[in-house]
């Protein structure tokens, strides 16, 4: 496959090192220092401007299979879409950060009624909030999202002394119906369960189950509050779609954000939502708020260094859950080491998003798992040998969290029957996917 990246970035980066060995690879940039940066993988560099059709024709924009324009600036990744659409690009995708590019070139936008097609808008920083919201909604939650039209769903918890299955073999702990434990990071190691897996404090465990079973399993851990006390520092893009839509939950929200005219506008989007303009890193301003009280502390500014020392005032204050944007992926382990129990990066999900558009592995990379570990969803072919997972043997250093058989949710046992069309939610490390891959073509050769 021919893939044509604009923007030799992070993202850019991440997503050419993922695909360098097994296809063809070249990065647009108006930066030639960053093609050193490049130098060390199997990629063509391109010193250019991704939005002129000169530049991506000596780019070969035309013979791509797929276009990714991922620059910081959306207008430059909307006109090398669609310049290298018109060039013969076979499928585009362009990096956004505004909601007026994602309606207008949506099936009834403004762009698609004139003929300009973008294949994919990826928009990183919806996929964000909406990964911190589903976290703030589940107390004492660190990673919380869900699967197959949500019938299934993933929890992860920081475990305390005192909290439910600690201290015991696997084998002897008794679990709720219908809910597993996927795996489990046990210091810097993700570690995949077996019944001789001990969990203690300090570890994250990682659970797996049925919607219904999973609401009942979160009171093992703490109650939901019907309207949680949440406080957003930064009132940007990201901080706007957590508020907004925490704020139909019925959450007590409160916004801090220095700039005066950002907080006006959002005083007027969010009725409802104490504004206050400040610096989320006063500490005499958190205290004279009652920050204190808060349930779950959010730090969303556009600034790693402010983001910690924000995470770290709140830990002080004894907030229960602390979130924190780290736009950086390579600042995330130093959040971790510090302290910072969720530090999440939109830079993250938007690589897996990219790998799922393409379609390279045929497997669905659905979440990641603290940049650790991983949940994909395979289809069971119909060359694969029929039989109980007992007798076929799970895939290497993996798990099935979950089976989803038309529209039914089995969390499964050494006893669950695979059949040809079940989708398999395998947990496993990203570099595992070979190994699922290979696991799938031994039961075929058996068939």
């Amino acid at each position: 496959m021919n893939v044509v990246i604009v923007g030799g970035g992070e993202i850019g980066s991440q997503i050419a090192e993922a695909l360098q060995h097994s296809h063809n690879i070249t990065i647009v940039d108006t930066d030639p220092d960053r093609a050193a940066a490049f130098e060390a993988m199997d990629v063509r560099f391109v010193h250019g401007n991704g939005a002129d059709p000169e530049d991506l024709r000596t780019a070969q924009a035309g013979r791509a299979d797929a276009f990714i324009a991922c620059t910081i600036n959306d207008d430059v990744n909307v006109l090398a879409c669609l310049a290298a659409k018109g060039l013969g690009a076979k499928e585009t995708m362009a990096f956004v950060t505004r909601k007026r590019y994602v309606e207008a070139f949506a099936e009834t936008g403004s762009m698609k009624t004139v003929g300009l097609v973008i294949d994919r808008l990826l928009w990183p920083q919806r996929t964000l909030a909406k990964q911190m919201v589903d976290i703030v909604r589940v107390p004492r939650a660190v990673i919380s999202t869900a699967f197959a039209d949500g019938r299934v769903r993933l929890l992860e918890y920081k475990l305390e002394p005192g909290d439910p299955f600690l201290h015991q073999p696997l084998a002897e702990v008794r679990l709720p119906a219908n809910v597993l434990v996927a795996g489990a990071i046990q210091g810097d190691a993700f570690v995949i369960p077996s019944g001789r897996t001990v969990l203690a404090p300090g570890d994250k465990a990682i659970f797996m189950g049925t919607a219904n079973s999973m609401r009942a399993f979160e009171a093992r851990f703490a109650r939901r509050k019907r309207h949680p006390n949440v406080v957003i520092i930064g009132g940007g893009n990201v901080g706007f779609m957590v508020a907004e839509e925490l704020q139909g939950d019925g959450a007590h929200l409160t916004v801090i954000e220095q700039d005066e005219a950002r907080c006006e506008r959002l005083a007027k989007w969010l009725p409802g939502v104490l504004v206050l303009r400040g610096d989320g890193t006063d500490l005499e301003l958190l205290e004279s708020e009652r920050i204190e009280d808060a349930d779950a502390l959010l730090a969303l500014t556009d600034d790693d260094a402010k983001n910690l020392l924000v995470s770290l005032l709140g830990k002080q204050l004894g907030i229960p859950k602390v979130i924190t944007r780290v736009g950086r992926s390579r600042n995330r382990r130093l959040f971790e080491r510090v302290g910072i129990d969720i530090p999440l990066t939109p830079r993250t999900a938007a690589v897996q998003e990219v790998l799922n558009w393409l379609h390279l592995d045929n497997v669905e990379h659905l979440a990641s798992i603290e940049d650790r570990a991983e949940v994909m969803d395979v289809v069971y072919p119909p060359s694969c040998k029929v039989g109980r997972i007992r007798d076929l043997g799970a895939p290497p250093r993996s798990l099935i969290g979950a089976v989803l058989r038309g529209d039914e949710v089995i969390i499964p046992t050494g006893e669950t029957t695979l059949r040809h069309g079940d989708h398999l939610y395998i947990v496993t490390t990203p570099d595992n996917v070979g190994a699922v891959q290979r696991w799938l073509g031994q039961l075929q050769s058996v068939y």
